[in-house]
């Protein structure tokens, strides 16, 4: 029993080490909430950084693919070792439902679950850039 203990114990820290060495946290200047001056009329670097929220048709029991992107109108955000999207949350009616950490050049701002979209009201996303902070969505269903 103690080995299969101190088998345990190896691999979550050998996981732990793995999650906490993806990339320097020292890279992520900036966890301001921002805010859209204009909706109508996003500037770039707005486009660049809000989520846009796809949903596709429901199964049986009410689950629906909800995709989110980061970028909008064909403007895409990088993902450079010293700029990228490094975390995406998918709410529904304020209840986080799914997140997705990311890494630098080799992930790109993107998150897709299947959500029970029956009974919400609103989905929001939320997407955090190391350089420019968090941006936010929502979408009525």
């Amino acid at each position: 029993m103690l080995r299969r203990d101190a088998l345990k114990l190896a691999a979550i820290a050998a996981l732990a080490t793995t999650y906490a060495s993806a990339y320097d946290e020292k890279l992520i200047v900036n966890k301001k909430k921002m805010e859209i001056k204009d909706p109508a009329n996003m500037t770039e670097l707005e486009l660049k950084h809000s989520p846009e929220i796809k949903v596709g048709a429901a199964d049986a029991q009410g689950f629906s693919l909800v995709e989110v992107n980061i970028g909008q109108k064909g403007v895409i955000h990088p993902s450079v070792d010293n700029h990228w999207i490094y975390e995406i949350e998918l709410l529904a009616d304020g209840k986080k439902v799914a997140d997705v950490s990311l890494e630098p050049t080799t992930s790109r701002g993107f998150l897709a679950a299947r959500v029970n979209t029956k009974d919400v009201k609103i989905l929001s996303a939320i997407s955090r850039c190391n350089l420019h902070g968090e941006y936010s969505a929502s979408i009525k269903l």
